[in-house]
């Protein structure tokens, strides 16, 4: 289906960036909120540099080296608490009104490090005898330092590392070189994988069911963990606000009670102090104080003891005591490096002396279910069996709930069957996890519960190649091969696990099929660009492959409230799988871009300032982020995003959403492929044409161009509408401007101007009879003189090579300037 985001062609129209900045070789323009790099290095140019970063690495390596060591000593010497404590407080301040990824700047990312990496590296480093508490000066040493490491890693050490392989290894891919490089930055600088109002939702969906399992290890069912493991949550992202207000209240309490005592001669002996302690003391608020001071200045916000009741020897498996952890800091390349797999990574709480804390609700969740996992792997082999068949069953049945949520209605198979031969070979029974028919499109659905790689890319990148294989390759396979066996044959029958035959399908029933890889672990970075993972060696076939993950379905369903639009969203996606100058960081930048620009696609390629150029969106994620940070106030709240459309549009695609009738889906996409003005000429002029109701019956509005779309207008006032006349008419119009096709949507609305029914017809040229013919080229002939005629009644100037008044989407000088003259 031809896009119609434009009336006509033109040619495309160099657009001035709003910033430009240039530094030797590299450039870099932004127009809006996309920004453009491009860099023309000379041979010897990129030669020379490339040498001087090879050269660079020992030094970098050695001073980063330096860095740590300087860092372990501060923490060796430091009293843990206060270290985590003072980070806790800054961080929590530096992100007090932020609800916006791209709101955060690089010292909002460090504040984060200076709680995980600091964390990780206290669970390494063995404590002095003597440790002190904080002062201002041993933080400064420390906040420097950790400061200094990642200023160095990113990119310093990262492009200096790849010179120095490039210059070392006989051989070295590219491809491989920038998967790397990204991969490294994600694991050193990215944590939250998912949105905090998903944190506890998402466990209880894969917890719950483990219940006996993880009841076994620690004698409380999933549920039960779940809900202590939402005090945390709480107390961490909430608690310090609670706090606050609970302090104000006993402020107010407690001065109202002294200023009573001082008026009746009780309190009027010793210091302020002295006199609001014995109030305090004789008015009961002892208790209330204490809780107030305990969360606003100590550490019962972080007290897991105090915050949860999970049990001790879950706490405990936890858990790391100071220098507890031997591998980060063991000897090696990398030695307490954050390239090295993190302490926090495998344990998320810290235990000093009998007490047990949590600062960071951000790795608590990142990590927390395949941390239990672990545990319950270590308890017996039948438990650890349990566990895997439980989470297959849960992983392979939640895409399904989460699409049926997205797509009400839908037909939803799941465990297919189906026996294929292939390359001459004997036929043999194959499967896959399900399909998804909603009118005319058809998902084929791969899951993988499987996790990915918990090892770093820096020490065993191919650890990594092989999870995308696992991930990617594996479903890409499946599903191909699926795909194969659908296009074999007019019709084809599905099975069930027991053989017997469950349904027929037909892939000429559809205009869409979408093969999914959906996997359980979120690594959206990079399944965002899967179909450029071959260039590492992981082939994923030919077939364009939509790679996503369980926590990007719970975005989708939480977004779209209209099933035909998500499916528009779709197309739109798939575009973006075939396009080479489409590469993006995220599953949800391809959301945000689609709600802002519709055809993002185009939008992007657009932009492209020459071949060797490299395209960063930023900022299309804020509305959603917002939305997201709204929802941690209101769990109930409802998406409002969608893409800007006149009121009228949306009540349509709302309407047609609730119509079971074939084709709704291409008529929603095809009035979703407006643009432009478009969308606002055909809706402003229905609405209008209603509201003239009763002086006269409303007309037809008809599009020309790539837009071939006539839209008819119909009130009850007037009866049944005239549906035989209006196809006479689009077919006067097709004769007009020689179409091959067009759209009749009729919509009617009620006495009050209320739309109520829609129907709609794709009429092609096999339509129009040689019989009618002659009569329908004498409509069009009156039609095109009507329009000529009311443009010579404006007294208008046509130029010779504006469009043509008649509608054609012609030029004027190509179609009606003779019959004008």
């Amino acid at each position: 289906m031809k896009k119609r985001n434009n009336s006509n062609k033109a040619k495309k129209k160099k657009v001035a960036p709003d910033e430009f900045f240039e530094h030797g070789p590299i450039s870099m323009a932004r127009f809006g909120n996309l920004t453009v790099g491009q860099s023309n290095w000379q041979p010897d140019q990129f030669k020379d540099y490339h040498k001087r970063l090879a050269e660079a690495y020992p030094r970098i390596v050695s001073e980063i080296d330096l860095l740590i060591a300087e860092a372990m000593t501060v923490i060796a010497a430091s009293e843990p608490l206060s270290l985590l404590h003072r980070a806790w407080g800054e961080r929590t301040v530096a992100h007090m009104d932020i609800t916006s990824e791209i709101e955060i700047k690089a010292e909002h990312v460090h504040k984060q490090r200076m709680i995980d990496y600091v964390q990780s590296l206290i669970a390494a480093t063995p404590p002095d005898e003597n440790q002190k508490e904080m002062d201002e000066e041993t933080w400064q040493r420390l906040d420097q330092a950790v400061t200094s490491i990642f200023e160095k890693l990113n990119p310093w050490f990262f492009i200096s590392e790849s010179a120095h392989r490039r210059t070392t290894l006989p051989e070295v891919s590219e491809a491989a070189e920038e998967f790397r490089f990204r991969a490294q930055i994600m694991w050193c600088n990215v944590s939250g994988v998912g949105y905090q109002a998903h944190s506890i939702p998402a466990l209880r969906e894969l917890l719950i069911p483990q219940s006996k399992n993880i009841e076994k290890a620690y004698g409380l069912d999933g549920n039960q963990l779940c809900n202590e493991l939402a005090k945390v949550w709480h107390s961490l992202t909430m608690g310090f606000g609670e706090a606050i207000q609970a302090m104000d209240e006993f402020r107010h309490e407690s001065l109202d009670a002294l200023e009573d005592d001082i008026q009746a001669g009780i309190a009027s002996e010793g210091t302020l102090a002295e006199q609001m302690d014995r109030t305090v003391l004789k008015h009961g608020l002892a208790e209330k104080r204490d809780a107030v001071f305990g969360k606003f200045f100590g550490l019962d916000l972080f007290d897991l003891q105090k915050v949860t009741n999970l049990p001790s020897e879950l706490l405990n498996d936890f858990s790391w005591s100071p220098g507890q952890e031997t591998d980060f800091l063991s000897e090696g390349n990398f030695k307490g490096w954050p390239l090295r797999i993190w302490p926090t990574f495998k344990r998320p709480f810290l235990k000093v002396g009998s007490n047990y804390y949590c600062f960071d609700q951000t790795t608590l969740f990142d990590h927390f279910f395949r941390q239990i996992e672990k545990r319950v792997y270590q308890l017996a082999e039948a438990a650890k069996q349990s566990w895997i068949a439980t989470r297959k069953e849960v992983t392979e049945r939640l895409p399904f709930e989460y699409l049926a949520r997205i797509l009400p209605r839908a037909t939803i198979l799941q465990e297919v069957y189906y026996s294929f031969a292939e390359g001459g070979k004997k036929a043999k029974t194959c499967e896959t996890d399900g399909i998804l028919i909603y009118d005319d499109h058809l998902f084929v659905i791969e899951i993988k519960a499987g996790a990915f790689t918990y090892t770093d890319p820096t020490t065993d990148f191919d650890a990594h190649v092989k999870s995308l294989k696992a991930l990617l390759a594996d479903p890409a396979k499946q599903g191909s091969r699926f795909l194969k066996y659908l296009r074999g044959a007019k019709e084809v029958p599905l099975f069930n696990r027991d053989g017997n035959e469950i349904f027929r399908i037909r892939n000429g029933d559809y205009r869409q099929v979408t093969l999914c890889a959906i996997t359980l672990d979120q690594f959206t970075e990079i399944a965002a660009q899967a179909q450029r993972v071959s260039k590492i060696g992981v082939e994923v076939g030919t077939e364009p492959l939509w790679a996503l993950s369980l926590g990007d379905l719970r975005v989708y369903a939480d977004i779209f409230t209209n099933p035909l639009e998500f499916l528009h969203f779709v197309e739109q996606r798939k575009e973006a799988f075939a396009s080479s100058n489409v590469q993006l960081d995220d599953e949800l930048d391809h959301l945000g871009l689609y709600l802002k620009h519709n055809h993002y696609v185009k939008h992007l390629e657009d932009a492209m300032q020459g071949p060797k150029a490299r395209i960063q969106a930023l900022g299309y994620r804020q509305k959603i982020d917002e939305f997201y940070s709204a929802r941690l106030g209101d769990p109930a709240a409802i998406s409002p995003l969608r893409q800007d459309m006149p009121p009228l549009m949306a009540t349509l695609l709302d309407l047609l959403a609730l119509s079971s009738k074939p084709g709704r889906s291409e008529i929603a996409a095809y009035i979703l492929d407006l643009g432009g003005h478009w969308r606002t000429d055909i809706f402003d002029y229905v609405q209008q044409e209603i509201e003239r109701i009763p002086d006269s019956r409303p007309r037809p509005f008809s599009t020309h161009g790539n837009v071939r779309l006539t839209v008819v207008p119909w009130s009850e006032r007037w009866g049944t509408t005239a549906s035989n006349e209006f196809q006479k008419h689009v077919k006067a119009i097709m004769l007009l401007h020689g179409e091959t096709d067009r759209h009749l949507l009729e919509l009617a609305f009620d006495f009050d101007g209320k739309l109520n029914t829609a129907d709609w017809k794709v009429i092609r040229q096999s339509d129009i009879s040689f019989i009618e013919r002659p009569k329908l080229v004498e409509m069009a002939e009156l039609l095109r003189e009507k329009r000529l005629k009311n443009v010579a009644a404006t007294g208008k100037h046509v130029g010779r090579n504006e469009q043509c008044p008649c509608g054609s989407g012609k030029k004027f000088k190509k179609c009606c300037i003779e019959r004008a003259t």
